[in-house]
């Protein structure tokens, strides 16, 4: 097993969940004086194959992001449903939800967190089918989660089955 978590020496994102994506867009874009670089929302069902605490899930969301030179500020509203974005929101409030990091093998990162005990709590294809997100619990040590994204632009050839 891969004994490390960084492909990259950087984190490339942190997300807020909001119970009003177009508050806080406006907020955060009369803080900083930015725009949005992308406004979007989560893949459809049969696109996203999304699965939430290990099973099949119909997960959604709507999302904007702020290009900043060293990282990406992700705004997301979750749908209704349970996910691992809505628990978060639910049982917190607006806030801080993960910082994420790119990946080049999610199998073997995936593999590194779970061997540290840390479970998925959400996966899914990203809208447009041009890579893949996870979650992974590290509330109970880090106060919030840790998310996985890989492109396939990107990705290390990896096994089949």
């Amino acid at each position: 097993m891969d004994r490390r978590l960084l492909d990259e020496d950087r984190i490339m994102q942190i997300c807020f969940v909001t119970d009003n994506l177009e508050k806080s867009l406006d907020s955060f874009a009369e803080l900083t004086g930015k725009t949005p670089s992308h406004i979007g929302k989560a893949a459809d069902h049969d696109e996203a194959q999304a699965h939430y605490l290990g099973k099949p899930a119909d997960v959604s969301c709507r999302l904007a992001i702020f290009k900043f030179d060293n990282i990406d500020v992700e705004f997301l509203e979750p749908g209704p449903e349970k996910s691992a974005w809505r628990d978060v929101l639910e049982e917190k409030g607006p806030g801080v939800h993960h910082i994420a990091f790119k990946t080049r093998n999610m199998t073997e990162r995936s593999k590194y967190f779970t061997g540290k005990g840390h479970r998925e709590l959400q996966r899914g294809e990203f809208d447009g089918g041009h890579g893949r997100y996870a979650y992974f619990d590290t509330i109970n040590d880090l106060g919030i989660q840790i998310e996985l994204l890989e492109w396939n632009s990107d990705m290390d050839r990896q096994p089949k089955g």
